[in-house]
């Protein structure tokens, strides 16, 4: 068999979906192939068998809806790669938005504070381009094995200190900057998400409460008292939110409150300033 015959016979077991770049994807990955090599090789014969079944392995978990970055333990963010599993959420697009406003408001070296840190992600790119020291907070123990994994794979052990508690246990520290990925999605629209959202990623870190907003209240109505002076909130929030949020940023003291817009024209990302 031919990895060409591989590719058209595995579109055919997806007949009535479309998954030509996950088929391609899983063949470079089973193989160890880069996307070169594998149009240099498609019209080769496939010879190593236990690629073949790794590869088999793959589809039958895509057959099952499972998130490539998932099977393949690592997704890139922001053109940088991180390793990842189910007790932590697939970095989305959305979230480079927080990312990039976090980064035009650093002018120099600060001390952040990530809270539901999660796999990372966040805090690890804010110290890799500013320099920063970042507290990453995370209460998952399982997710806090994630974050300390990405923190030596990217070599940030210097910068950046993993804290595995709730915030909202924690008493004192003052920092220039929090960030945060909090659980913005509400109970009503869990049970409507993909199924590759509902079945695979820690429902923990995805739902706030009844309306989506339980957690992000929390964090702004505690933020101020682990902010300096002119101290900076970025948070992303969910669809339909802005107006709560901006109640109840305005109500816990915030200045300068802003909003940016995901790709969908969304508010996704909120800024404030105590």
């Amino acid at each position: 068999m031919l990895y060409s015959d591989l590719y058209a016979n595995s579109l055919k077991v997806f007949a009535n979906q479309n998954k030509t770049l996950e088929i391609q994807v899983l063949i470079e990955a089973a193989f160890n192939l880069s996307r070169a090599e594998y149009w240099i090789k498609k019209n080769e014969p496939i010879t190593d068998l236990a690629a073949l079944r790794t590869f088999y392995r793959y589809r039958n978990r895509l057959l099952k809806d499972e998130p490539i970055a998932y099977m393949l333990k690592k997704k890139e963010f922001y053109g940088e790669v991180f390793f990842i599993n189910k007790s932590v959420l697939i970095p989305r697009p959305e979230t480079e938005i927080l990312v990039e406003k976090a980064l035009e408001l650093i002018e120099k070296p600060i001390q952040i504070l990530d809270i539901g840190a999660g796999s990372g992600i966040i805090g690890i790119l804010l110290a890799k381009r500013t320099g920063s020291g970042v507290t990453a907070v995370e209460r998952s123990k399982k997710a806090m094995y994630v974050l300390k994994k990405n923190i030596v794979l990217h070599g940030v052990g210097d910068r950046v200190i993993p804290v595995c508690r709730d915030f909202f246990s924690m008493r004192s520290g003052k920092f220039d900057m929090i960030v945060s990925n909090p659980p913005y999605v509400s109970e009503g629209e869990w049970g409507e998400l993909e199924v590759t959202v509902r079945d695979y990623e820690p429902k923990a870190a995805l739902v706030g409460g009844k309306d989506g907003t339980g957690v992000i209240r929390g964090i702004v109505a505690g933020a101020s008292g682990f902010l300096k002076p002119g101290g900076w909130l970025l948070m992303e929030i969910g669809y339909n939110q802005e107006e709560r949020v901006h109640g109840f940023l305005k109500r816990a003291g915030f200045r300068e409150i802003a909003f940016s817009e995901d790709y969908s024209r969304i508010p996704r990302v909120t800024v404030g300033r105590i």
